[in-house]
C-alpha cells in the first residue's frame, strides 16, 4: 500500500509538471538558449513545500522523468535534459529545505516570505547554475542568460504555486462561510476581470487606440484581481491570477496585446515583449499574495480575539463576576461578562453611572459614587463591599474590586474593575429590612 501511494504521487506530480512544461514549451516557440516562460519552477517548489521533507523522494522520482519526457518530446539532448532536471530540481528542494529549516507556519504572511524566499534563491542559483553552463558548453552570453532564466522560473513560482498550495487544502464550504454578497460580488469582479483581460490583451479588441493607452488599460485587470482576492481570499486570488497569466501570455505569444506592440516598436520581440509580461505577471501575483495574506492575518486575529472574549466571557460567568471600566467624563460604564445573567439587566440600561448608583443601596452609594469619582490613591486599596438592590426590591451582596489610572494632572482618567456577587447571596424584600 505504501509503494502504491509513492507511486500514485511520483505519477500526480510529474504528470503536471509534464503538462506545465510542455505549455511552456509550446508558449516559448523556438529558443536558442533558456525560455521566457517555465510553470513548471512553480510545480516544483508546491511540492516541496506541500510535502513532508522525508517523503520528496517520489516527487523529485517524477519530476525528473517528467523532464526527460519533455526532452525527448523536443528531441533534445538527454544529457543536457538530465543536467537541467539536476539544476533546477535540486535547487528548488535546498532552497525549500532552508525555508522549512526556520519552523515557521506556512500561511499567511509566513507563506508570502517563505515563497519569496525560496523562489528568488532556487531562481536566482538555477539561473547562475545554468547560464554559466550555456556560457562554458555552448558560448552564449551569461547575464542575458542568466536574468531570462531567473525571470521565468520565479514568475512560474508565483503564479503556479499559489494555487496548488490554495487548492491542496481545499474542504467544503462549511453554512456561514462566505458571506453571499461576498461570492456574488467576488464572482462579478472575477467575470469582469476575464472580459477586460481578453479584451486588453487581444490585440483585434483595441487595435484603434494608441500603444500608451492599450499599456495603460492593463491596470483595469489589477484591480480586478485585487478584488477578487479581497472577497474570495487566496484561492479565488490565485485563479484570478492565474486566468490573468493566460490571457496576457498567450495572447501575447501570438504578438498581440500592449506588450507584444512595445516588442514591435523595439523590432525585437522576443526580447522585451515576454520579458515585459513577465515582470507584469509578478507584479499581480506579488499584488495578490499580499492581500491575500493580509486578509488571512485579520481574519486569523479577529477569530483569536473573538475566542478570547468567549473564553472570558466563561470564565466570568463560572465565577461569577463582572468586569467593567468608567470614563469618568462620560460617565458612562463598559460591561463584560453575563450582566443580564447574573442581575438581569442589559448592558445598554446599565452603562450609565447614575443609573447603575441608583441601584446601590442608599447607606453605601455615596462611597461607592466616591470610590469611583474621587479617589485619586492609585496604589492597592482594599474591596469594598455593597448592597446592590438587584433585581427590584432585593438585596444581593456585591465586592467591588476596583483601581484607578490618573492622568497627567491627578485626576481620574479611567476606572476599572470588577464585580463578584458572593455566592451566598442575602436576598429580602425590602421592606423586611
Amino acid at each position: 500500500m505504501k509503494l502504491t501511494n509513492q507511486f500514485v504521487t511520483a505519477l500526480l506530480w510529474g504528470l503536471l509538471y509534464l503538462v506545465m512544461g510542455y505549455m511552456s514549451h509550446q508558449l516559448n516557440g523556438p529558443i536558442a538558449a533558456t525560455g521566457y516562460i517555465w510553470l513548471p519552477a512553480g510545480v516544483t517548489v508546491a511540492a516541496f513545500m506541500l510535502t513532508k521533507t522525508s517523503r520528496w523522494l517520489p516527487p523529485i522520482i517524477g519530476f525528473v522523468v517528467a523532464q526527460l519526457i519533455l526532452g525527448w518530446i523536443e528531441d533534445r539532448n538527454v544529457l543536457r535534459m538530465a543536467l537541467f532536471a539536476l539544476d533546477e530540481i535540486g535547487v528548488a528542494a535546498i532552497a525549500v529545505a532552508l525555508v522549512r529549516m526556520t519552523q515557521l507556519p506556512m500561511e499567511g504572511l509566513y507563506f508570502v516570505r517563505g515563497l519569496l524566499i525560496a523562489g528568488v534563491t532556487c531562481s536566482a542559483v538555477s539561473a547562475a547554475i545554468g547560464a554559466a553552463w550555456f556560457l562554458l558548453v555552448l558560448n552564449v552570453p551569461f547575464w542575458p542568460t542568466a536574468g531570462v532564466w531567473a525571470a521565468s522560473d520565479l514568475v512560474g513560482i508565483l503564479i503556479v504555486t499559489p494555487v496548488l498550495a490554495g487548492w491542496s487544502r481545499f474542504h467544503a464550504m462549511r453554512s456561514g462561510g462566505m458571506d453571499r454578497s461576498d461570492f456574488l460580488l467576488g464572482l462579478a469582479a472575477f467575470i469582469a476581470l476575464g472580459i477586460t483581460s481578453f479584451m486588453i490583451f487581444d490585440g483585434d479588441t483595441i487595435s484603434n487606440l494608441s500603444i500608451g493607452v492599450n499599456f495603460a488599460l492593463t491596470y483595469i485587470p489589477l484591480f480586478f484581481a485585487a478584488v477578487v482576492t479581497l472577497l474570495w481570499g487566496g484561492r479565488g486570488g490565485s485563479l484570478a491570477v492565474a486566468m490573468l497569466a493566460f490571457f496576457a501570455l498567450l495572447n501575447t505569444v501570438q504578438g498581440d496585446g500592449p506588450f507584444a506592440a512595445i516588442g514591435a516598436l523595439a523590432n525585437n520581440y522576443s526580447h522585451h515583449s515576454l520579458l515585459e509580461a513577465q515582470l507584469y505577471l509578478a507584479v499581480a501575483a506579488l499584488l495578490c499574495l499580499l492581500i491575500s495574506a493580509l486578509k488571512t492575518t485579520r481574519e486569523q486575529l479577529h477569530e483569536d480575539a473573538s475566542q478570547w472574549k468567549s473564553d472570558v466571557e466563561l470564565a466570568l460567568t463560572v465565577s461569577r463576576q463582572l468586569v467593567y471600566s468608567i470614563d469618568p467624563h462620560s460617565s458612562k460604564l463598559c460591561w463584560n461578562g453575563d450582566l443580564r445573567g447574573l442581575l438581569g439587566v442589559s448592558i445598554d440600561t446599565f452603562s450609565d453611572l447614575d443609573h447603575v448608583l441608583s441601584h446601590v443601596h442608599p447607606d453605601d452609594r455615596a462611597q461607592l459614587r466616591s470610590r469611583w469619582l474621587d479617589d485619586t490613591n492609585d496604589d492597592a486599596r482594599p474591596d469594598l463591599q455593597f448592597r446592590l438592590l438587584l433585581p427590584a426590591g432585593q438585596e444581593s451582596q456585591v465586592t467591588d474590586m476596583s483601581a484607578v489610572l490618573l492622568d497627567s494632572d491627578e485626576s481620574v482618567a479611567m476606572v476599572a474593575g470588577a464585580w463578584r456577587l458572593n455566592i451566598k447571596e442575602v436576598a429580602q424584600p425590602r421592606g423586611q429590612q
